[in-house]
């Protein structure tokens, strides 16, 4: 567990590492332009203070959920994809006794990106210190659903070693632009984009939106870890002696990435992607959970010849103004599983009109 210093300690703290390293991650150069005084104010939603605090905020529930090993108290202040994640790990710590399962997310922040947002929902952003451990920053996302509720922690990232972020206005004179699930001024839509690359996804170099992202070179992405795993699998000892079939689908969320605006007009936009794995062998075999993740969801249930597993993964992408040329980069994701079963269900988390699957074990 992480060690934690008093409230006012730690707003303290993370109040000054945004400020010294805003720069770094979503600093902006330029001089500050004044309002005149006639000239509505259009500035971020909320100061750095009030970002904290609901950082802070957020960060006892999530303590005090895990703690009590009940999911039931991560609604007060999580939500959407998170709160999928969030449940199925306080699951697995609980079922396997460990809390190395659960995601730490520091409360020490590196920087904030707060939009300018008017309407609701809001959306706020924070990029954290590394953890104890050393494990890369996280990118966050808190929305507020309306005016009469709280933030909530929506969605979460571990950020790509080696990643290089682009910047962002200053999160307390000028605040960020949110940007809409359909915004054209970009190379691709948010929504599209999350679409995109839930088929690279499933398909690798086979997506016919190969050459559209630009994978990092020397560090693993979501991409290179689905596909690794699904090569590993198929090329196992056994595997084709057993008939085996390994089947791969992925698809984009139905729910509104959410984006805001970088400084050279591009955004970053953050989603979730729903995916599963279907594995059989020969009506007499069987197949064993491949993690402990994956046993302790199938709480006891008996080996069978199918193995059913799906995955919710949050996903950061860079998608570059529209006219660049340039291609989206993965910023960061986390890819976590949700739900595991010794039978194929009727209906899939990725069930939608007809979505792509990736081809069977040659």
């Amino acid at each position: 567990m992480i060690a934690r210093s008093t409230r006012a300690t730690r707003r303290a703290t993370a109040v000054a590492g945004v400020a010294a390293t805003a720069a770094l991650l979503a600093g902006c150069a330029q001089e500050l332009p004044t309002p005149s005084a006639d000239e509505p104010f259009t500035g971020p939603v909320l100061t750095l203070d009030q970002e904290v605090a609901v950082v802070e905020d957020v960060a006892a529930v999530l303590e005090e959920a895990e703690a009590e090993a009940s999911p039931k108290l991560l609604r007060e202040r999580v939500a959407g994809p998170a709160f999928e994640v969030r449940r199925s790990q306080i699951e697995v710590a609980a079922e396997l006794d460990d809390d190395s399962f659960v995601t730490r997310i520091p409360t020490d922040l590196a920087a904030t990106i707060i939009p300018t947002t008017e309407t609701w929902p809001r959306v706020s952003y924070t990029i954290t210190q590394p953890t104890e451990n050393l494990e890369a920053h996280r990118m966050v996302a808190y929305q507020q659903e309306s005016a009469r509720e709280n933030y909530k922690l929506w969605l979460w990232v571990q950020l790509i070693p080696g990643t290089t972020m682009p910047n962002f206005a200053d999160p307390e004179a000028i605040g960020s632009e949110a940007v809409a699930a359909d915004d054209d001024s970009l190379e691709v839509t948010p929504a599209e984009a999350l679409v995109q690359y839930a088929d690279l996804v499933a398909q690798g170099d086979d997506s016919d939106y190969a050459d559209a992202f630009e994978l990092p070179e020397d560090s693993q992405d979501l991409v290179k870890r689905v596909q690794a795993d699904a090569r590993n699998l198929r090329g196992s000892e056994g595997f084709e002696e057993a008939d085996g079939r390994y089947r791969l689908t992925y698809a984009a969320r139905d729910d509104d990435p959410v984006a805001v605006r970088t400084s050279d007009g591009g955004a970053v936009v953050m989603g979730a992607l729903d995916g599963n794995v279907r594995i059989d062998v020969e009506e007499d075999g069987s197949i064993a959970p491949f993690t402990q993740t994956q046993t302790a969801l199938m709480d006891g249930d008996d080996e069978t010849n199918e193995l059913y597993v799906e995955y919710t993964d949050q996903v950061a992408l860079y998608i570059p103004p529209a006219g660049s040329g340039e291609p989206v980069r993965p910023l960061g994701y986390s890819h976590d599983t949700v739900t595991a079963a010794n039978e194929f269900p009727s209906e899939r988390n990725t069930d939608r009109e007809e979505p792509e699957e990736s081809e069977e074990s040659e």
